[in-house]
């Protein structure tokens, strides 16, 4: 594959930015996310062991583009003899075979290949994974490469490029996983940057809005942001726990003004001598949410509308001006951060935020966690 091949595969919206959302939520992200995208011209990822099942049903209620993710990464290492759910025992059928039968079951208007999930450093094993998905030729089914967000850090950066550029040219999709927010660090970010700079349109699944639209500006040809924090933070194979229990039992919300994304009781905190923060799309103060079965699914509904609306401001931008654009608007929204206070703990912003403002700074300063440059 040329380091600066277009790997395009275009969906049926002029959205960039779409959702990857599961039925396993107990905040009903599937059935919210589906209403957004549906409203919203938007496409969707359904990852789920039930994913052909349940995008036959959201295609049916007419959901314009629904991509099928059946998620055998999460379940099986791969290895060099099995990289691929189909190459576990005597195979019963070719990917193509597969693709197709899941595509005519599902509607779906694309699915990601079976792939397993590739160990950090296993080059072998990537190998086997994209020689094994560059067989089909099924054309709405898309190469996954899933494997530890660890591959975009500096020390494996290099080989994992120069593995992917050795496989025929497809359509890529790279899930990163980690026990904990994977792409949150200096690092990665910038191997993410590096990634799609060398692989332009490859799709970015499962990642928080603020790296979404960071890789929206940086070339990707379809991001899926999370809909929840378990499709936000993808975790590997074996990987127990995760993230910490919210304050208040909530979900985290998307502010805009700070880029931040916490329990609203957070932001009571941090807003209590200020006005609250308030959504004129949701018509209601974004520092007051119930944990019921009621309010908790219009922290989701928010935090998606809000994704989009980013993204939209981000491609009406030329797109050589979209990285300077996106970084005023973050560096001012980690700026707001100075002028909040807190009875609870001290104002932290986002170490994403904090990483993608260091990123860019000219001057290469570093940031604190108060919202100030040191």
């Amino acid at each position: 594959m040329s380091d600066s091949a277009s790997m395009d595969l275009p969906l049926p919206t002029p959205e960039n930015l779409g959702v990857v959302a599961s039925e396993t939520s107990t905040c009903n992200e599937l059935a919210v996310a589906t209403e957004h995208c549906t409203t919203t011209n938007t496409a969707l990822m359904v990852s789920s062991t039930d994913a052909v099942r349940e995008v036959a049903s959201i295609r049916a209620a007419g959901c314009p583009a629904v991509v099928v993710d059946t998620r055998h990464w999460h379940a099986a290492t791969a290895t060099e003899a099995a990289p691929t759910e189909l190459h576990d025992g005597l195979p019963l059928y070719d990917l193509d075979e597969w693709a197709t039968a899941a595509l005519d079951a599902s509607h779906a208007t694309a699915i990601l290949t079976p792939s397993r999930f590739v160990p950090l450093g296993q080059r072998q094993v990537l190998q086997a994974v994209l020689a094994a998905t560059a067989e089909a030729t099924v054309p709405n089914l898309v190469t996954l490469v899933a494997t530890d967000a660890a591959a975009l850090d500096s020390r494996h950066l290099a080989d994992f490029l120069d593995d992917l550029a050795n496989t025929p040219a497809r359509q890529l999709a790279f899930i990163f996983a980690d026990k904990r927010t994977p792409l949150a660090s200096y690092d990665r970010l910038r191997g993410l940057r590096t990634l799609l700079q060398r692989f332009p349109g490859s799709w970015i699944i499962g990642v928080d809005i603020l790296t979404a639209t960071d890789a929206i500006a940086h070339g990707a040809g379809w991001v899926a942001v999370g809909a929840s924090s378990a499709r936000r933070w993808p975790r590997r194979p074996g990987d127990t726990g995760g993230q910490p229990l919210a304050k208040g039992f909530l979900p985290g919300l998307f502010l805009r003004p700070v880029l931040d994304t916490r329990s609203p009781d957070v932001y009571a905190d941090w807003y209590a001598n200020s006005p609250s923060p308030f959504c004129d799309q949701c018509n209601r103060p974004l520092d007051l949410f119930e944990a019921t079965d009621f309010d908790k699914p219009n922290i989701i509904r928010h935090n998606l509308h809000a994704a989009r609306d980013l993204a939209a401001e981000i491609t009406a931008q030329p797109a050589d001006q979209r990285p300077g654009w996106l970084n005023q608007q973050r560096v001012e929204a980690f700026l707001r951060h100075a002028s909040l206070s807190s009875q609870a703990a001290p104002v932290e912003a986002d170490r994403t935020l904090r990483a993608l403002c260091e990123l860019d700074d000219p001057e290469m300063r570093e940031t604190s966690p108060a919202g100030r440059w040191k």
